[in-house]
């Protein structure tokens, strides 16, 4: 009888530390859902601050949108346009490595645009992995830390 009396206990006494655990378990994922949240939200006010981070450039929204689309088809005039409007940026770059080639600078040039891997692959026509690649090129040759987004770290210049 006694038995079944501490079985009967421990066994309310499990369904309690239960009830407590899937509360905490719940609580926990609602944090996480807030958080990821409000890391979307601050990833899209990022992205926009810095896009309105090159029209106080003094840039005007056509130029933007010249250097995108050139950018975007390839044209060997982007480079020369884009060195037009971020007069300081490749002097810059320069300071911190002066090895980097050209094709290196251009792609420095499509990130300090905000352009991820795959816009980059597909306006470079190259691949993804050529373009990853040669990011972590661009990112050992400037010194940046694997923590560091690389395009954050280049619009700052």
């Amino acid at each position: 009888m006694l038995n079944i009396l501490f079985s009967i206990a421990y066994f309310f006494m499990d369904i309690v530390f239960i009830t407590q655990k899937d509360a905490l378990i719940h609580g926990l994922i609602s944090d996480k859902k807030e958080k990821d949240s409000t890391i979307k939200d601050l990833v899209k006010t990022n992205t926009e601050l810095m896009k309105h981070q090159m029209l106080i450039n003094h840039l005007s929204e056509e130029n933007v949108q010249e250097i995108l689309s050139l950018a975007e088809n390839n044209s060997p005039m982007f480079f020369e346009k884009f060195q037009v409007f971020f007069p300081h940026f490749i002097p810059e770059i320069l300071r911190i490595n002066p090895n980097l080639i050209h094709s290196e600078l251009y792609f420095c040039a499509l990130m300090k645009l905000d352009f991820d891997t795959k816009k980059i692959a597909q306006c470079t026509k190259n691949s993804i992995r050529a373009v990853e690649s040669k990011k972590y090129r661009i990112r050992k040759k400037l010194n940046i830390s694997s923590e560091i987004n690389i395009n954050s770290f280049l619009i700052k210049i």
